[in-house]
């Protein structure tokens, strides 16, 4: 009697990239949008400053979630998530819409490219994705003109404020994330 070696099961995503989430429950599919949402009605909060240091917090959270669970979006879903932002904060229209759209698209080619990330690479990538979408919303506002290099470094604080600032959302998105899958 031969033996023959088992070989053990591939290992699967909980949710796989294209399946359908109607399975889950309404508060696992609702709420990182509105986690997402209210980080962005903390941007509205009355600040004063000579320079702006508040990051982007509905961005942040959009990509700690986009981050942490990779099959909860599809890039589309930068589209809307913008245009609440742009709505929400009175941005120039299609800043928040193009931009984070970009970003998805980008997160979609890097999940792809990939097979795992770990903790390093996804602080790497929010930190393109931050600055790739500072640099891309101020050359929707000023253009390429003599005040695009003044207005870039004038925008750097808040840049790394909100690079340094990415991995206590992303803890947080996963608090959020534990509680939302809890039944």
């Amino acid at each position: 009697m031969a033996l023959t070696p088992v070989t053990p099961p591939a290992v699967k995503p909980i949710i796989a990239k294209d399946q359908d989430l109607g399975f889950l429950p309404i508060k696992a599919k609702i709420t990182p949008i509105i986690m997402v949402l209210l980080a962005s009605l903390l941007e509205t909060e009355p600040f004063v400053g000579v320079l702006s240091f508040w990051p982007s917090l509905g961005f942040l959270t959009a990509l700690g979630w986009r981050l942490l669970r990779p099959e909860l979006w599809q890039a589309w879903m930068g589209l809307p998530l913008g245009m609440a932002n742009d709505i929400i904060n009175g941005q120039p229209p299609a800043t928040s819409m193009i931009t984070w759209t970009a970003c998805f698209l980008m997160m979609d080619i890097v999940d792809n490219r990939l097979v795992w990330r770990n903790y390093w690479q996804d602080w790497i990538l929010a930190a393109v994705a931050v600055f790739s979408s500072s640099l891309l919303a101020l050359c929707m506002s000023c253009g390429f003109k003599g005040h695009f290099a003044i207005a870039l470094v004038a925008d750097m604080p808040r840049i790394l404020v909100s690079i340094l600032l990415f991995p206590v959302v992303e803890f947080f998105c996963s608090l959020v994330d534990r509680w939302r899958l809890a039944l």
